[in-house]
C-alpha cells in the first residue's frame, strides 16, 4: 500500500485532480481526502498518515490559530504538514513555519515542484519512523532479560518503586513473590548448562501463560524469578496464584527438544511478602521479606510456598 497521504482541500474537483497527479508521480501510496483540517484530524486519528498536504489559498496570514491548534495535538507534531497558500514574504513564511508547518508552497505552483517537496517530506518521515522503531527496540532490550523474555532486574526495581508509590497514594497493597528452582545446580551438572538454559526459558513461558496481563514477572538473576501482583486482591487469592505456579511447574517436563522425549522435571520454592505490612515500607524491604520467606521454604523441604511470617502452603 505504501505511505499514507492526507489531502485537505475544500473543493472536491481540485482534490481529485491533485490526488491523481500525486499517485502518478510517486511510489504507491494510500490517499485520504478531507474538506477541512478538522475533518483531517479525525482521519489522522484512525489511519496511518505520513504526510498532510493542506491547500488553503484563502488563509488569513494574520490568523494562524487553526494551525497552532492542529500542532498542539500529538499527531500534528509527528506528521509532516505541507501547506499550500498565497504568496508570502520570508518573514510571513517564518511565522507560518513556527506554527508547526514543515514546508510551504506559494500559489500558483508547478505540480513537479509539489511532487518533489512531497517526496522529500515522505523520505524524512520514513527515516524518522525507522529511528523511532530502533529507539523502541533499544528501550525494550534495556529492560528485557534476553534468555527468558521476562523483564530484567534493573526494570524490576523501577517497576516496584512506581507501584509502591501508587499503592501508598491509593492505600492499596502489593504482593511480591521470590521463586527459584530447587536444586538447579544438579540440573546443570547432570544435563548441561544448555539444558539448564532451556529450563529457564520455559519457566519464562509458563509464567507469561499463568499470569494476568497487568501482573509482572522478572528474572532476578540465575534461576531466581520475581513476580509482582500489583492489583488489589485478597491474601488468599495471592496464595492461590503462588500455588498454581508451583503446581504447574512441578507437573511439567522442561528442557525436552524436538524428537527427544526425555526432559527434566523439577520443583520450585516460592516466598511471598505484602506491602504494606509490619516492617515492609519500601520496595527493598518488600523484596527482602519475600527472599526471607523463600529461604524458609527451602529449609522446610522445598517445593512449597511461604507467606512471610506465615505457615507454608501444602506440598
Amino acid at each position: 500500500m505504501g505511505q499514507g497521504l492526507l489531502l485537505v482541500e475544500k473543493e472536491r474537483s481540485k482534490r481529485k485532480k491533485l490526488i491523481k497527479a500525486l499517485k502518478r508521480g510517486l511510489v504507491p501510496c494510500q490517499a485520504y481526502e478531507a474538506d477541512t483540517l478538522g475533518q483531517g484530524m479525525k482521519i489522522l486519528s484512525k489511519e496511518k498518515i505520513d504526510l498532510i498536504i493542506y491547500d488553503d489559498p484563502d488563509q488569513d496570514q494574520n490568523d494562524l490559530s487553526h494551525l497552532s491548534a492542529f500542532y498542539e495535538q500529538q499527531p500534528g507534531r509527528e506528521v509532516p504538514l505541507l501547506l499550500i497558500g498565497p504568496h508570502q514574504s520570508p518573514a510571513q513564511k517564518r511565522k507560518t513555519l513556527s506554527r508547526g508547518v514543515w514546508d510551504y508552497i506559494d500559489h500558483p505552483y508547478r505540480i513537479e515542484n509539489l511532487l518533489l517537496r512531497v517526496e522529500v517530506l515522505l523520505r524524512i518521515k520514513a527515516g524518522q519512523d525507522k529511528l523511532k522503531q530502533r529507539i523502541r527496540q533499544l528501550e525494550r532490550l534495556s529492560i528485557i532479560d534476553p534468555l527468558t523474555g521476562l523483564y530484567n532486574r534493573k526494570y524490576l526495581k523501577e517497576f516496584l518503586q512506581r507501584e509502591v508509590r501508587r499503592a501508598e497514594r491509593q492505600k492499596g497493597q502489593i504482593f511480591c513473590m521470590m521463586m527459584d528452582v530447587d536444586d538447579f545446580k544438579k540440573i546443570n551438572d547432570s544435563s548441561g548448562h544448555l539444558n539448564g538454559d532451556r529450563v529457564l526459558q520455559q519457566i519464562g513461558a509458563t509464567l507469561r501463560d499463568l499470569l494476568r496481563g497487568y501482573d509482572f514477572a522478572a528474572r532476578y538473576g540465575g534461576d531466581e524469578f520475581t513476580i509482582v501482583l500489583p492489583q488489589r486482591m485478597e491474601e488468599k487469592q495471592a496464595i492461590e496464584v503462588a500455588d498454581r505456579i508451583r503446581q504447574t511447574i512441578a507437573g511439567e517436563t522442561f528442557g525436552a527438544t524436538k524428537g527427544k522425549k526425555r526432559g527434566t522435571q523439577f520443583t520450585v520454592s516460592i516466598g511471598l511478602s505484602i506491602f504494606p505490612s509490619s516492617g515492609i515500607e519500601t520496595e527493598e524491604a518488600l523484596i527482602a521479606a519475600a527472599d526471607d520467606a523463600l529461604y524458609q521454604a527451602k529449609r522446610l523441604g522445598k517445593n512449597c510456598a511461604i507467606l512471610h511470617h506465615r505457615e507454608s502452603i501444602q506440598k
